[in-house]
């Protein structure tokens, strides 16, 4: 019996920040769809379903887990990287957030929270 490929599918998070590393990530794995700046893909090792960013040199790609196909497209992915940029800066502070009238905590090296951040643009 021919062995299957392994993977790494199980040890990744549900969010893979795949922006240094986006062809290397994808090259195992299968194109099951692609839609606006987004494919899903499959791995052939595990058949865990991946919804990754089209890659772009100026905007970080994510790679998500998904469970089901459908619908893959209008995953909701952003309390995942807001997760991961509080995360990625060591949490939050004690202080309050400098938009107006926002009593949210601002995340550490900032001076918003995590949503005032994320609507700024920051992704990371």
């Amino acid at each position: 019996m021919p062995m299957k490929p392994q993977c790494q599918c199980n040890e990744r998070p549900p969010l893979v920040d795949v922006s240094k590393g986006w062809k290397e990530f994808v090259a195992g794995l299968s194109e099951i769809d692609a839609g606006n700046w987004v494919y899903l893909k499959k791995c052939p090792a595990c058949g865990q379903l991946w919804r990754v960013d089209e890659w772009d040199k100026y905007q970080p790609q994510y790679a998500i887990k998904l469970s089901v196909s459908e619908n893959w497209q209008a995953f909701d992915a952003v309390p995942l990287i807001k997760n991961m940029m509080i995360e990625n800066r060591g949490g939050v502070s004690d202080k309050l957030c400098n938009w107006s009238n926002c009593s949210g905590k601002q995340v550490n090296g900032s001076a918003f929270c995590v949503d005032h951040l994320y609507k700024t643009g920051a992704r990371i």
